[in-house]
């Protein structure tokens, strides 16, 4: 068993609530009027690719009103592509983002909220089955703009859990092993509400987002467990700024494997 609200409480005292009607900011910038399609689109233009370009190439498909389902499904690709560029694989994704909207006119004229509106059960085997679409990228999507309650798993969240709670002697550390069986042991740990009657959808988007947060900040290739945190503004919404004077050791110092086994340096 590992400790997983152990491990959300400090992150969630040191950054305060960055996802749910608590948080000063969504976590998940948003600049146009369909959220939920939004976010699909950020998170297929996300793939491998710095969130700054990402923003940028939704603020561009807004400006060319090309940030909709009907404006895609009829796009030419070299379109998409002229604005979502210089994300990376953009020709592979421009027409992966096509298909996908071809497929919510089809299904469900256009509508985000509709295809949305069914049970995880029946809604992720489709996503899965959409270009561009694996199972990080999928349960982003059902988390974020579906409210479904699953947990992601992502890079970041491989890299903090290992440090966290290192396993070197291991043939395979339970870390590395596949999606699903990683997010299913997640998953079965963490049951009930965890704090002040929260939904688990909401822990779960919570706790994503403080371990991206505590990652771009401080759990980094080259950790900055003393501080101070990254600098990094990868947001142009207002209030982004807020890591600027910073000089915060990482909140999860004191319990992290990793830098215990470094004998307080990093």
């Amino acid at each position: 068993m590992f400790p997983f609200v152990d491990l959300y409480l400090p992150l969630r005292t040191h950054f305060g609530p960055l996802h749910g009607p608590e948080a000063q900011l969504p976590w998940w910038p948003i600049f146009g009027p369909d959220r939920a399609f939004e976010i699909l689109v950020g998170a297929v233009v996300v793939q491998q690719t710095r969130w700054e370009v990402v923003e940028a190439a939704m603020q561009r498909l807004i400006a060319a009103e090309m940030l909709n389902p009907p404006a895609l499904a009829h796009a030419d690709p070299a379109a998409i592509v002229a604005h979502i560029r210089p994300a990376a694989f953009y020709s592979q994704k421009a027409e992966g983002l096509r298909q996908i909207a071809q497929h919510l006119c089809t299904h469900y004229a256009g509508s985000m909220a509709q295809m949305l509106a069914q049970p995880t059960a029946t809604l992720r085997p489709e996503l899965l089955a959409l270009p561009r679409i694996g199972p990080e990228t999928c349960d982003v999507v059902l988390l974020y703009a579906g409210a479904h309650p699953i947990f992601v798993i992502d890079e970041y969240t491989r890299r903090l859990f290992e440090r966290i709670w290192p396993q070197p002697h291991a043939a395979k550390p339970i870390w590395r092993t596949p999606y699903e069986k990683l997010r299913t042991l997640i998953e079965d740990q963490i049951q009930a509400p965890i704090i002040h009657g929260m939904e688990r959808r909401d822990f779960y988007a919570d706790f994503h987002a403080q371990i991206n947060e505590v990652c771009v900040r401080y759990c980094r290739s080259r950790p900055r467990c003393d501080g101070p945190p990254a600098r990094r503004i990868y947001s142009v919404q207002a209030g982004r700024e807020s890591y600027l004077a910073s000089d915060a050791a990482c909140p999860l110092r004191e319990m992290c494997g990793w830098y215990k086994n470094q004998k307080g340096t990093c």
